[in-house]
C-alpha cells in the first residue's frame, strides 16, 4: 500500500515560521531595514541598518552593530511575518523574552559598500536530517 506523504505549509503573505531553513529564506529577502528590539516588552533599542549575514549556527550570536546585522535564526524561537494591504512586511523574530521587529527598506543608499552575505552552515542544514526515503518500508 502506497502512503501518502505529508505535504509542508504553504505561507503567502503571511505566516510563523519555525524551521531554521524556512528562516533563512524569509530573512533571504531583507537587505535594510528599520528594526526595534525589545526585552520582556521594553524596547531597548531602534534604528536602520543592513543585514550583512544570515546563519543557523548553535554557537554564534545574532549581533546589530554599527548599523550592520548579523543574523543568526538560531537565536529565535520563531519567525512571523506579515504583508499590510500597502504591500509592506513587517518581520518578528520572537525568542525566549525577546523580540526584534524588523519593517525592510528600500534605500540602496544604506547598503551601499556593505555586501550582503548569505551563509547556512553545513552542519545546521545536513541534508539528511531533512529528507528521508523509506524505500523499504513502502514495500509493506
Amino acid at each position: 500500500m502506497h502512503t501518502q506523504r505529508e505535504l509542508t505549509p504553504t505561507l503567502i503573505g503571511t505566516g510563523t515560521l519555525t524551521s531554521l531553513r524556512d528562516m533563512v529564506r524569509a530573512m533571504e529577502t531583507v537587505e535594510t531595514f528599520e528594526y526595534q528590539y525589545a526585552v520582556d516588552g521594553a524596547p531597548i533599542s531602534e534604528g536602520k541598518a543592513t543585514l550583512v549575514k544570515i546563519m543557523a549556527d548553535p554557537d554564534s550570536s545574532t549581533l546589530l552593530v554599527n548599523g550592520c546585522l548579523f543574523l543568526n535564526v538560531a537565536s529565535f524561537r520563531y519567525l512571523d511575518f506579515a504583508t499590510a494591504e500597502d504591500g509592506t512586511t513587517r518581520i518578528e523574530l520572537t525568542g525566549d523574552g525577546l523580540r526584534l521587529t524588523l519593517e525592510p527598506l528600500d534605500e540602496p543608499d544604506l547598503r551601499e559598500g556593505r555586501p550582503v552575505i548569505r551563509l547556512m552552515d553545513e552542519i545546521a542544514f545536513d541534508p539528511q536530517s531533512y529528507v528521508t526515503l523509506d524505500d523499504d518500508e513502502d514495500e509493506d
